[in-house]
């Protein structure tokens, strides 16, 4: 499951920038989205590798924070195939983005609440487990 879809990138990137992003032919006016399409889908798939350890995939009500961590980790992925702008500004996106799955990973910041007012079930929860389970967590330390 894709946290985001190319009309979420298309709406928060300029268009200028996708049309050379995602084209071979530098005279091309539109934005061709198959290569947004599979740079979301990498994206996604690495925002998971560091949610799986904390909560059952797939997320029945991603939050919205993860629909911008997947387009800048993807905008990343499509300028660092191509020298076009400044790279540096897309990598530090891209490394906060990592920093921000990497406290959501270890139980130190969380995605957000669902509308229902409730967190995605956590991985232990789930029926397969990968690795220990937690001694500690939201549910032992009730009254503490």
């Amino acid at each position: 499951m894709s946290y985001a879809t190319s009309s979420d990138m298309i709406g928060r990137y300029p268009n200028r920038d996708l049309v050379q992003l995602t084209n071979e032919d530098p005279t091309a006016a539109t934005i061709n989205t198959a290569p947004i399409v599979q740079a979301l889908a990498d994206a996604s798939a690495e925002i998971d590798g560091y949610l799986e350890c904390r909560f059952a995939l797939p997320l029945s009500d991603p939050p919205a924070t993860l629909n911008r961590l997947c387009t800048d980790i993807a905008m990343y992925r499509l300028q660092s195939l191509r020298p076009l702008h400044d790279l540096a500004d897309a990598r530090r996106r891209y490394d906060d983005a990592i920093a921000t799955l990497q406290k959501v990973a270890a139980g130190e910041l969380t995605i957000g609440l669902a509308t229902d007012g409730k967190e995605p079930p956590t991985a232990a929860d789930s029926e397969i487990v990968k690795g220990a389970k937690r001694i500690f967590g939201r549910g032992r330390l009730k009254g503490y």
